[in-house]
Protein backbone atom coordinates (compact mmCIF):
# COMPACT_ATOMS: atom_id res chain seq x y z
CA UNK A 1 0.00 0.00 0.00
CA UNK A 2 2.87 2.26 1.13
CA UNK A 3 4.45 2.07 -2.32
CA UNK A 4 1.36 2.47 -4.59
CA UNK A 5 0.59 5.59 -2.47
CA UNK A 6 4.40 7.18 -2.65
CA UNK A 7 3.79 6.73 -6.59
CA UNK A 8 0.48 8.03 -6.69
CA UNK A 9 1.52 11.47 -5.02
CA UNK A 10 4.49 11.97 -6.73
CA UNK A 11 3.45 10.52 -10.16
CA UNK A 12 0.40 13.06 -10.45
CA UNK A 13 2.27 16.35 -9.49
CA UNK A 14 4.97 14.89 -11.92
CA UNK A 15 2.27 14.43 -14.87
CA UNK A 16 0.52 17.69 -14.00
CA UNK A 17 4.13 19.56 -13.78
CA UNK A 18 5.16 17.87 -17.34
CA UNK A 19 2.17 19.23 -18.62
CA UNK A 20 2.16 22.83 -17.87
CA UNK A 21 6.12 23.57 -18.42
CA UNK A 22 5.35 21.99 -21.95
CA UNK A 23 2.40 23.88 -22.76
CA UNK A 24 4.60 27.21 -21.52
CA UNK A 25 7.64 26.00 -23.88
CA UNK A 26 5.26 25.35 -26.74
CA UNK A 27 3.15 28.50 -26.45
CA UNK A 28 6.70 30.06 -26.87
CA UNK A 29 7.75 28.05 -29.81
CA UNK A 30 4.76 28.29 -31.74
CA UNK A 31 4.67 32.48 -31.92
CA UNK A 32 7.03 32.38 -34.81
CA UNK A 33 5.01 29.19 -36.57
CA UNK A 34 1.48 30.59 -35.87
CA UNK A 35 2.10 34.02 -38.05
CA UNK A 36 3.65 32.34 -40.77
CA UNK A 37 0.58 29.85 -40.63
CA UNK A 38 -1.34 33.45 -40.83
CA UNK A 39 0.24 35.11 -43.39
CA UNK A 40 0.06 31.91 -45.55
CA UNK A 41 3.95 30.82 -45.61
CA UNK A 42 2.65 27.45 -43.68
CA UNK A 43 -0.19 25.29 -44.78
CA UNK A 44 -3.03 25.66 -42.10
CA UNK A 45 -2.25 22.70 -40.06
CA UNK A 46 1.28 23.15 -40.06
CA UNK A 47 0.86 24.28 -36.40
CA UNK A 48 -0.65 21.34 -35.65
CA UNK A 49 2.09 19.23 -37.08
CA UNK A 50 5.29 21.16 -35.81
CA UNK A 51 3.55 21.15 -32.16
CA UNK A 52 3.49 16.91 -32.48
CA UNK A 53 7.45 17.19 -33.61
CA UNK A 54 8.12 19.55 -30.82
CA UNK A 55 6.70 17.77 -28.06
CA UNK A 56 9.24 14.91 -27.63
CA UNK A 57 12.05 17.36 -28.33
CA UNK A 58 11.12 19.88 -25.40
CA UNK A 59 10.18 16.76 -23.20
CA UNK A 60 13.73 15.87 -22.44
CA UNK A 61 14.79 19.60 -21.36
CA UNK A 62 11.73 19.09 -19.04
CA UNK A 63 11.68 15.78 -17.37
CA UNK A 64 14.48 16.10 -14.71
CA UNK A 65 13.09 19.29 -13.38
CA UNK A 66 9.76 17.93 -13.55
CA UNK A 67 10.54 14.85 -11.85
CA UNK A 68 12.92 16.91 -8.85
CA UNK A 69 9.84 19.41 -8.59
CA UNK A 70 7.11 16.92 -7.90
CA UNK A 71 9.53 14.69 -5.22
CA UNK A 72 10.10 17.35 -3.25
CA UNK A 73 6.52 19.10 -3.28
CA UNK A 74 5.25 15.02 -2.11
CA UNK A 75 8.10 14.28 0.46
CA UNK A 76 7.98 17.77 1.86
CA UNK A 77 3.91 17.40 2.39
CA UNK A 78 4.67 14.00 4.13
CA UNK A 79 7.31 15.46 6.67
CA UNK A 80 4.97 18.53 7.15
CA UNK A 81 1.99 16.36 7.77
CA UNK A 82 3.74 14.23 9.99
CA UNK A 83 3.45 10.95 7.84
CA UNK A 84 6.97 10.44 7.40
CA UNK A 85 7.17 10.27 11.28
CA UNK A 86 4.53 7.64 11.12
CA UNK A 87 6.01 5.39 8.53
CA UNK A 88 9.50 5.91 10.85
CA UNK A 89 7.32 4.74 13.71
CA UNK A 90 6.16 1.58 11.45
CA UNK A 91 10.21 0.38 10.53
CA UNK A 92 10.12 2.35 6.81
CA UNK A 93 13.43 4.32 7.47
CA UNK A 94 14.39 7.19 5.08
CA UNK A 95 16.74 4.53 3.61
CA UNK A 96 13.61 2.40 2.65
CA UNK A 97 11.78 5.68 1.35
CA UNK A 98 14.35 6.35 -0.85
CA UNK A 99 14.56 2.88 -2.23
CA UNK A 100 10.49 2.97 -2.79
CA UNK A 101 10.88 6.20 -5.09
CA UNK A 102 14.41 5.17 -6.79
CA UNK A 103 12.59 1.66 -7.93
CA UNK A 104 9.17 2.74 -8.79
CA UNK A 105 9.71 6.49 -9.56
CA UNK A 106 12.79 7.54 -10.62
CA UNK A 107 14.37 4.68 -12.80
CA UNK A 108 10.74 4.39 -14.87
CA UNK A 109 11.40 7.78 -15.00
CA UNK A 110 14.99 7.77 -16.24
CA UNK A 111 14.48 4.50 -19.02
CA UNK A 112 11.57 6.81 -20.61
CA UNK A 113 14.50 9.81 -20.44
CA UNK A 114 16.80 7.42 -22.28
CA UNK A 115 14.36 6.73 -25.04
CA UNK A 116 13.70 10.01 -25.87
CA UNK A 117 17.41 11.31 -25.72
CA UNK A 118 19.13 8.77 -27.81
CA UNK A 119 16.27 7.07 -29.73
CA UNK A 120 13.16 9.96 -30.49
CA UNK A 121 14.06 12.93 -29.82
CA UNK A 122 16.90 12.79 -32.97
CA UNK A 123 13.72 11.34 -34.90
CA UNK A 124 11.62 14.17 -34.44
CA UNK A 125 14.63 16.59 -34.68
CA UNK A 126 15.08 15.41 -38.47
CA UNK A 127 11.25 14.92 -39.01
CA UNK A 128 10.79 18.96 -38.13
CA UNK A 129 13.79 19.64 -40.06
CA UNK A 130 11.88 18.04 -43.03
CA UNK A 131 8.78 19.31 -42.71
CA UNK A 132 9.60 23.03 -42.08
CA UNK A 133 11.76 23.14 -45.46
CA UNK A 134 9.00 21.25 -47.24
CA UNK A 135 6.79 24.23 -45.40
CA UNK A 136 9.18 27.36 -46.88
CA UNK A 137 9.37 25.43 -50.02
CA UNK A 138 5.67 24.76 -51.17
CA UNK A 139 4.10 25.64 -54.66
CA UNK A 140 4.11 29.19 -54.80
CA UNK A 141 0.36 28.50 -56.26
CA UNK A 142 -0.08 27.42 -52.10
CA UNK A 143 1.27 30.26 -50.62
CA UNK A 144 0.19 33.21 -52.89
CA UNK A 145 -3.03 34.62 -51.58
CA UNK A 146 -4.91 36.15 -54.79
CA UNK A 147 -5.39 39.95 -54.90
CA UNK A 148 -2.03 40.58 -52.10
CA UNK A 149 1.22 41.30 -53.47
CA UNK A 150 3.85 38.41 -52.59
CA UNK A 151 7.56 39.13 -52.58
CA UNK A 152 10.16 36.71 -53.98
CA UNK A 153 12.97 37.47 -51.57
CA UNK A 154 15.21 35.09 -52.79
CA UNK A 155 15.19 36.71 -56.50
CA UNK A 156 14.79 40.28 -54.95
CA UNK A 157 11.12 40.50 -56.76
CA UNK A 158 7.42 40.82 -56.22
CA UNK A 159 4.69 38.93 -57.90
CA UNK A 160 0.98 39.28 -58.11
CA UNK A 161 -1.71 37.27 -59.45
CA UNK A 162 -5.32 38.13 -59.66
CA UNK A 163 -6.91 34.17 -58.41
CA UNK A 164 -5.69 30.85 -58.83
CA UNK A 165 -6.35 27.99 -59.52
CA UNK A 166 -4.48 25.10 -56.75
CA UNK A 167 -5.79 22.07 -58.35
CA UNK A 168 -3.65 22.83 -61.28
CA UNK A 169 -1.10 24.68 -59.20
CA UNK A 170 -1.35 27.61 -61.86
CA UNK A 171 -1.65 31.64 -60.74
CA UNK A 172 -4.14 33.40 -63.09
CA UNK A 173 -3.58 37.13 -64.92
CA UNK A 174 -0.22 38.17 -62.85
CA UNK A 175 2.87 40.33 -63.05
CA UNK A 176 6.16 39.86 -61.54
CA UNK A 177 8.41 42.72 -61.32
CA UNK A 178 12.08 42.01 -60.12
CA UNK A 179 15.44 43.80 -59.55
CA UNK A 180 18.59 43.36 -61.55
CA UNK A 181 21.17 46.26 -60.72
CA UNK A 182 20.04 49.09 -62.50
CA UNK A 183 17.37 46.95 -64.52
CA UNK A 184 13.95 46.20 -63.78
CA UNK A 185 12.05 43.51 -65.57
CA UNK A 186 7.97 43.49 -65.46
CA UNK A 187 6.37 40.16 -66.65
CA UNK A 188 2.75 39.91 -67.49
CA UNK A 189 1.03 36.84 -68.40
CA UNK A 190 -2.33 35.35 -68.13
CA UNK A 191 -1.74 32.22 -66.25
CA UNK A 192 1.58 30.85 -64.84
CA UNK A 193 2.27 27.11 -63.49
CA UNK A 194 4.17 25.95 -61.13
CA UNK A 195 6.82 23.08 -62.63
CA UNK A 196 9.56 20.74 -60.96
CA UNK A 197 12.54 20.47 -62.63
CA UNK A 198 15.37 18.34 -60.99
CA UNK A 199 14.14 18.87 -57.67
CA UNK A 200 14.09 22.28 -58.29
CA UNK A 201 10.84 24.59 -58.66
CA UNK A 202 10.00 27.50 -61.49
CA UNK A 203 7.55 29.15 -62.15
CA UNK A 204 6.46 29.20 -65.60
CA UNK A 205 4.82 32.25 -67.03
CA UNK A 206 2.79 31.15 -70.58
CA UNK A 207 1.91 33.42 -73.39
CA UNK A 208 3.17 36.48 -71.60
CA UNK A 209 5.48 39.98 -72.29
CA UNK A 210 8.52 41.02 -70.68
CA UNK A 211 9.24 44.47 -70.29
CA UNK A 212 13.24 45.47 -69.16
CA UNK A 213 13.51 48.95 -68.24
CA UNK A 214 16.76 50.29 -67.50
CA UNK A 215 18.07 53.97 -66.35
CA UNK A 216 18.50 54.19 -70.61
CA UNK A 217 15.33 55.17 -71.94
CA UNK A 218 17.10 53.48 -75.63
CA UNK A 219 17.76 50.30 -73.61
CA UNK A 220 14.66 49.15 -72.61
CA UNK A 221 13.68 46.11 -73.65
CA UNK A 222 9.78 44.49 -74.53
CA UNK A 223 9.48 40.52 -75.49
CA UNK A 224 6.47 38.81 -76.09
CA UNK A 225 7.18 34.88 -75.09
CA UNK A 226 5.16 31.93 -75.14
CA UNK A 227 6.91 30.62 -72.20
CA UNK A 228 8.79 32.12 -69.23
CA UNK A 229 10.78 30.08 -66.54
CA UNK A 230 11.62 31.81 -63.06
CA UNK A 231 13.87 29.95 -61.31
CA UNK A 232 12.91 29.64 -57.39
CA UNK A 233 15.53 29.00 -55.12
CA UNK A 234 15.28 26.79 -52.08
CA UNK A 235 15.09 28.46 -48.83
CA UNK A 236 17.12 26.80 -46.70
CA UNK A 237 15.77 28.38 -43.58
CA UNK A 238 13.24 26.10 -42.55
CA UNK A 239 16.13 23.69 -41.10
CA UNK A 240 16.34 24.58 -37.56
CA UNK A 241 18.02 21.50 -36.27
CA UNK A 242 21.93 20.86 -36.08
CA UNK A 243 23.54 18.03 -37.50
CA UNK A 244 24.16 16.68 -33.98
CA UNK A 245 21.01 16.96 -32.86
CA UNK A 246 19.11 14.76 -35.68
CA UNK A 247 21.46 12.35 -35.36
CA UNK A 248 20.54 8.82 -33.36
CA UNK A 249 23.46 8.31 -30.55
CA UNK A 250 24.85 4.84 -31.69
CA UNK A 251 25.75 6.76 -35.46
CA UNK A 252 27.46 9.80 -32.95
CA UNK A 253 29.53 7.36 -31.37
CA UNK A 254 30.72 5.64 -33.85
CA UNK A 255 32.17 8.42 -35.70
CA UNK A 256 35.29 8.63 -32.78
CA UNK A 257 34.97 12.47 -32.85
CA UNK A 258 34.87 14.29 -29.24
CA UNK A 259 32.59 16.25 -29.74
CA UNK A 260 29.92 13.44 -31.41
CA UNK A 261 31.06 11.04 -28.30
CA UNK A 262 30.32 13.82 -25.41
CA UNK A 263 26.62 14.22 -26.76
CA UNK A 264 26.49 10.88 -26.19
CA UNK A 265 27.40 11.15 -23.14
CA UNK A 266 25.94 13.89 -21.90
CA UNK A 267 22.05 12.55 -23.12
CA UNK A 268 22.78 9.39 -20.92
CA UNK A 269 24.40 12.17 -17.93
CA UNK A 270 20.81 14.24 -18.82
CA UNK A 271 18.55 10.90 -18.01
CA UNK A 272 20.92 10.43 -14.99
CA UNK A 273 20.23 13.21 -13.43
CA UNK A 274 16.74 11.68 -12.45
CA UNK A 275 18.24 9.06 -10.16
CA UNK A 276 20.31 11.82 -8.02
CA UNK A 277 17.65 14.57 -7.89
CA UNK A 278 15.72 11.76 -6.52
CA UNK A 279 18.42 11.02 -3.65
CA UNK A 280 18.30 14.83 -2.85
CA UNK A 281 14.54 14.92 -2.79
CA UNK A 282 14.24 12.26 0.08
CA UNK A 283 17.70 14.22 2.18
CA UNK A 284 16.27 17.52 1.19
CA UNK A 285 13.03 16.95 3.11
CA UNK A 286 14.77 14.91 6.13
CA UNK A 287 12.76 17.53 8.84
CA UNK A 288 11.04 18.20 11.65
CA UNK A 289 7.07 17.59 11.34
CA UNK A 290 5.21 20.93 10.46
CA UNK A 291 8.32 22.73 9.96
CA UNK A 292 8.98 21.66 6.13
CA UNK A 293 7.03 24.79 4.86
CA UNK A 294 8.52 25.74 1.42
CA UNK A 295 12.35 25.77 3.01
CA UNK A 296 13.37 22.03 1.33
CA UNK A 297 11.78 23.06 -1.81
CA UNK A 298 13.57 26.63 -2.23
CA UNK A 299 16.69 25.14 -1.45
CA UNK A 300 16.15 21.87 -3.78
CA UNK A 301 15.77 25.28 -6.60
CA UNK A 302 19.06 26.33 -5.71
CA UNK A 303 20.71 22.76 -5.53
CA UNK A 304 19.42 22.17 -9.17
CA UNK A 305 20.71 25.48 -10.64
CA UNK A 306 23.70 24.51 -8.99
CA UNK A 307 24.10 20.92 -10.15
CA UNK A 308 22.75 21.82 -13.91
CA UNK A 309 25.07 24.24 -14.45
CA UNK A 310 28.02 22.55 -13.48
CA UNK A 311 26.76 19.57 -15.69
CA UNK A 312 26.39 22.11 -18.51
CA UNK A 313 30.05 23.65 -17.70
CA UNK A 314 31.98 20.66 -17.56
CA UNK A 315 30.15 19.07 -20.45
CA UNK A 316 31.01 22.09 -22.44
CA UNK A 317 34.42 21.50 -21.95
CA UNK A 318 35.07 18.20 -23.19
CA UNK A 319 32.83 18.94 -26.06
CA UNK A 320 35.32 21.79 -27.35
CA UNK A 321 38.38 19.28 -26.25
CA UNK A 322 39.45 21.72 -23.23
CA UNK A 323 38.93 18.70 -21.67
CA UNK A 324 38.93 14.85 -22.02
CA UNK A 325 36.45 12.29 -22.83
CA UNK A 326 37.02 10.63 -19.40
CA UNK A 327 36.46 14.01 -17.74
CA UNK A 328 32.54 13.92 -18.71
CA UNK A 329 30.65 14.99 -15.45
CA UNK A 330 29.72 11.20 -14.77
CA UNK A 331 31.38 11.70 -11.41
CA UNK A 332 29.69 14.86 -10.56
CA UNK A 333 26.46 12.48 -10.08
CA UNK A 334 28.66 10.42 -8.46
CA UNK A 335 29.58 12.74 -5.94
CA UNK A 336 26.25 14.48 -5.02
CA UNK A 337 24.55 11.09 -4.87
CA UNK A 338 27.30 9.63 -2.25
CA UNK A 339 26.69 13.50 -1.13
CA UNK A 340 22.73 12.90 -0.68
CA UNK A 341 23.01 8.92 0.79
CA UNK A 342 25.35 10.52 3.36
CA UNK A 343 22.56 13.31 4.35
CA UNK A 344 20.06 10.56 4.42
CA UNK A 345 21.52 8.17 6.98
CA UNK A 346 22.97 10.99 9.33
CA UNK A 347 20.96 10.59 12.53
CA UNK A 348 18.14 12.87 12.51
Amino acid sequence: MFTWYICREIIKPFALITAILMALLIAGEMSETLGRVVSGQYSDWAIVAIIGFQLPILLPELLPAAYFLAALTTLNRLSEDSERTVLHAIGVSDTGILTKVLAYTALPAMVIMLAFTHLITPMAERGLSDYLFSQQNRPLTDIVSPGEFFSLNQRDATLYARSSNPAQESLLNLFVAQVDGDRISVNTAPSARIQLEDQRQYLTLFSGRQIVFSLDPDETERINYQSYALYIPTDESGSRSSPREAIGSDVLWQTGSQTNRSEVIERTLTAGMILVLAVWAVSLTRVKPRKAKVGAIALGIILYILFTFSLDTVQTAVEKGQLPLIASPWWLLIVLAALGLVVIRRPG
